[in-house]
């Protein structure tokens, strides 16, 4: 019999800078094996009208003492539960990397299958399209190559890692966690979204490729074309300012913001 996720094991808001009067919040799902930290450098480089959160999830960054969730369905519907905030009426927009792209998607879908308020954009990046069950092909092989195939998920390995069986084990953990969530998920088939979508991706990422990004659009009700930038899978941490640059005027579209006079 499967265990029951304690009642405490929930996704966490965690608010990057608080901005009360600012017109949206964007929620950023941390990619696989991170926690909300990964996305500070975010704040600075958003405008004031648009309030940087992000999620703390159980066994991951700060949470790391717990047990992490591998059920996606679980965890995509507890993570719903905190987009839809109904003590804040402001609308909401949620960006996914990788393994978070998964989870933004299931909780938008969650959101339509109760009629909870939808996001103003969903924006997913790095992570290949949920109905082709590319996960269970392209997983294994990466994760059975060793250092290198661990690089091509997270990047970089600091040397002091690579020194220390203990730290390189907790580091890896919360990595294979979100890994073995993928491999767990399963695609049901259900209409293509109504919601505004933005589709990022590196160049030269060997995890997902183009068509497998481009394929995101079978899901949803309008078709946008892939926005790359210069790297791989882990492109985000390079082209930060970029990224954040071409989600805030794809935002400040959705949303029909007035034109500032003088």
């Amino acid at each position: 019999m499967a265990s029951v996720p304690a009642a405490s094991a929930v996704p966490e808001r965690v608010v990057l800078a608080a901005r009360p009067q600012a017109a949206l919040r964007l929620y950023c799902v941390p990619p696989a094996g991170a926690g909300p930290d990964c996305y500070l450098r975010w704040a600075p480089l958003l405008p004031p009208w648009i309030e940087p959160c992000s999620v703390a999830l159980p066994g991951r960054g700060t949470r790391a003492d717990e047990p992490s969730l591998t059920d996606p369905a679980y965890l995509s519907a507890r993570l719903a539960a905190v987009l839809d905030d109904w003590t804040d009426p402001r609308p909401f927009a949620v960006f996914g990397h990788s393994a978070g792209a998964l989870l933004a998607y299931e909780a938008t879908r969650h959101l339509r299958r109760t009629h909870g308020r939808l996001p103003s954009l969903l924006a997913v990046s790095s992570l290949s399209a949920p109905h082709l069950d590319a996960y269970t092909a392209d997983l294994p092989p990466r994760l059975t190559a060793g250092l290198e195939g661990i690089r091509e998920l997270v990047g970089p390995i600091p040397d002091q890692l690579l020194a220390d069986a203990r730290l390189m084990a907790a580091a890896c953990t919360p990595l294979l966690a979100d890994c073995l969530l993928l491999l767990h998920y399963r695609h049901r088939p259900e209409p293509p979204l109504d919601v505004p979508l933005a589709l990022y991706g590196g160049e030269g990422d060997p995890v997902t490729g183009v068509p497998d990004l481009q394929a995101w659009n079978d899901l949803v009700t309008t078709p946008v074309p892939a926005q790359l930038f210069p790297g791989g899978h882990t492109y985000l941490h390079t082209e930060t300012k970029a990224l954040v640059g071409r989600l805030t005027g794809t935002l400040d579209a959705t949303l029909n913001r007035p034109v500032a006079t003088a």
